[in-house]
């Protein structure tokens, strides 16, 4: 990843570049057609695999994770976040795209705005068996993990799985190892309250039943966001102070250059 400058507007953008223009043309294509304030803007290609996005200042949800005092997020920020990539997703959706790796080192946080990035997994919605494991393990669906059909209730899974750790601290499973690299085929998300007992016991439940090893047995999108709302009595407006002390900790994301292109720090 480069910052550059556009010299039309002198403001700075993101370019990533990417080995295969194969991959260059299919994470363009479904970039080029979503348009929502809580995903990366997408503006076009500057050369041949080249990609030109939105230049992101600001924490990845991950940073903010593990420099947060607790190592968690409150669990009212928690619930922003999730609301806002919830409503990224349910665009991608209807857009007639999964993500497919939805963890908290793909969302950004600039300004109070969790914006949702790398769509280098992203595909179109088909009823065709993948074929092959798309995406981080700990945050991927087990059907995901079998090479299987995927579908919105795989990015339901991704979410569950980010905003189980923004309320603990950690996975919902154990590390996986080398002969075993999928923990969540065979074994239960441990108990998220035994890790933040501050969690109600009513969300515990909805963030495992996002975790269900059934695609079927996962909320849909529609129904998880209006039960989120019910969570928080405000609106989702993020914590500008709790973003401003991970900035603080983090490196810069990268040295803008006025001639050519430089490498992100």
């Amino acid at each position: 990843m480069f910052i550059v400058w556009n010299h039309h507007t002198w403001c700075p953008m993101a370019c990533k570049i990417i080995g295969s223009q194969r991959r260059a043309r299919r994470e363009a294509s479904v970039l080029s057609a979503l348009d929502h304030p809580n995903i990366v803007r997408f503006f076009g290609e500057a050369r041949p695999a080249h990609l030109l996005m939105e230049y992101l200042d600001g924490p990845t949800l991950r940073r903010l994770i593990r420099t947060s005092r607790q190592r968690r997020l409150s669990v009212a920020n928690a619930l922003r976040v999730a609301i806002h990539v919830g409503a990224a997703l349910t665009h991608v959706h209807e857009r007639g795209f999964v993500h497919l790796d939805v963890k908290p080192s793909n969302v950004i946080v600039v300004g109070g705005r969790p914006v949702l990035v790398d769509f280098s997994t992203a595909r179109p919605r088909t009823n065709r068996p993948v074929g092959y494991a798309a995406g981080t393990d700990l945050y991927m669906a087990p059907e995901q993990c079998r090479g299987g059909r995927v579908t919105p209730a795989s990015d339901v899974y991704g979410l569950g799985a980010t905003l189980y750790e923004s309320l603990t601290g950690r996975s919902p499973f154990p590390e996986g190892t080398r002969r075993k690299p999928f923990p969540q085929l065979a074994l239960s998300p441990l108990p998220l309250r035994s890790f933040a007992p501050a969690v109600p016991v009513a969300l515990e439940k909805l963030v495992l039943a996002c975790l269900a090893p059934n695609p079927a047995a996962r909320p849909s999108m529609a129904e998880l966001l209006p039960k989120l709302h019910e969570f928080i009595r405000t609106g989702p407006r993020m914590w500008p102070e709790t973003v401003e002390r991970a900035r603080g900790r983090s490196r810069p994301v990268g040295r803008t250059a006025t001639r050519g292109m430089r490498r992100a720090a």
